[in-house]
């Protein structure tokens, strides 16, 4: 009986933690159901992509091809650029995922297998490479399914010109015969051969997948870290606030101001320092350019500081007791973490999810961080995440001391 009074006791104290009830029950469900749905996603089963294309050839067949491809259901959206340059832009920049040139200096479209520069010119990040595998799938299926009886009519063709010569009536019944392979293709018919010599790559990026890579994941961690360190380092105001510390500091003439500005200089100082040495492990051990990037880097890097340790505060000061403040501020940080991309890449969940991700800070440092050591883009276009970031970290600030206002006043 003893036994069962403790069971029951335990069984009590867990259902009125409801912050322990939710980090035990229901955030691993919800963890399960997001990195099932990357796995799916990555495994192709959602994977939308967002394409940009340059139709150089602007010919029946192209057109036809294009159109398959769009109806594809792993195709998120189809943009058209005026040129290949600027669709190399789109992909360097994430705009899209990768690009596809249809091009007039190659073969056509109609010489399937030729000796001449491939059609096609596929655009893609060697970071993602996984992406450029799925989009050469796709145009495979798109290809035989919009021009089916291409790569047949090419080897009649040789057989014809080179090995023997059919008569009229042979002709004709080639032709017809053509004509109905197209018509099942159209139909739902499953038709393929071989694609790999209409396809060529080319990598937009100029560093290596590698480097690409750590760049990116040290971004992630990094971001990920000082949200936890804050809300690690935020829990020390609940021990002040149930020691009277607090109470005693806001009598004063800074009020509590003084007390939630004081940890949040000292947390955005930690953070600028567990960021500084994250990347230069990346750049000592794998050679990410930190040295040449240190301005736009350090603007990043300052803003994900700041709004680390304002959600760490406000996380602390809203949950108000030290069980809450123990639970909360883990379950938002590590949920955060995994649909902003810090666990796994957003380019692998599938369209919702990295709509989702967006309205989390570890997205918006993540783009950031992104611009700097894997886009190469400027300081002008690092200010909207910077901006995002640091207004995020100023208002939970403010929240963190409205509701430090609250307890003392309760």
């Amino acid at each position: 009986m003893r036994t069962l009074a403790v069971a029951r006791a335990m069984l009590l104290a867990l259902w009125r933690d409801r912050g322990a009830l939710l980090l035990g029950f229901l955030i691993p469900v919800v963890f399960f159901v997001i990195f099932a749905e990357v796995v799916v996603g990555a495994a192709g089963g959602d994977l939308r992509l967002r394409l940009v294309v340059v139709d150089e050839v602007a010919s029946e067949e192209s057109g036809k091809l294009l159109a398959t491809l769009a109806a594809l259901p792993s195709v998120r959206s189809i943009d058209t650029a005026g040129n290949r340059n600027a669709a190399r832009e789109r992909v360097r920049r994430g705009t899209a995922d990768a690009g596809l040139v249809i091009r007039a200096d190659g073969e056509p479209l109609t010489s399937a297998g030729g000796f001449g520069r491939p059609p096609l010119l596929l655009l893609g990040d060697p970071a993602r490479a996984v992406i450029a595998d799925v989009l050469a799938g796709m145009l495979q299926r798109a290809y035989f399914g919009a021009l089916p009886d291409v790569p047949l009519r090419n080897a009649v063709e040789l057989v014809g010109s080179q090995f023997t010569e059919f008569s009229a009536t042979q002709e004709e019944e080639i032709d017809e015969g053509l004509a109905s392979l197209r018509r099942a293709a159209a139909a739902g018919a499953q038709v393929g051969w071989s694609f790999e010599d209409l396809l060529e790559r080319e990598q937009v990026a100029g560093r290596s997948a590698a480097q690409n890579q750590v760049a990116y994941y040290a971004g992630a961690i990094a971001f990920m870290f000082l949200l936890l360190a804050a809300a690690q380092g935020a829990q020390t105001l609940i021990d002040e606030i149930e020691n009277g510390i607090v109470e005693r500091v806001a009598a004063t003439a800074g009020g509590a101001a003084v007390v939630i500005s004081g940890k949040f200089v000292y947390l955005v100082g930690q953070g600028l320092v567990q960021a500084t040495l994250i990347f230069l492990a990346a750049w000592l051990v794998y050679g990410v350019d930190l040295p040449a990037l240190w301005l736009p880097w350090l603007l990043v890097t300052v803003c994900s500081a700041i709004a680390a340790a304002g959600i760490g505060l406000a996380l602390v000061a809203v949950s108000g007791t030290r069980g809450r403040a123990q639970a909360m501020p883990l379950v938002v940080v590590v949920m955060f973490s995994a649909v902003g991309g810090s666990m796994v890449p957003r380019f692998l969940m599938p369209g919702w999810l990295q709509d989702v991700g967006w309205l989390t800070p570890n997205t918006w440092a993540l783009e950031a961080y992104s611009g700097v050591f894997w886009r190469d883009a400027s300081t002008p276009e690092l200010l909207l995440p910077c901006i995002l970031l640091l207004g995020v970290g100023l208002l939970t600030w403010l929240v963190a001391q409205h509701s430090l206002r609250r307890l003392i006043d309760d």
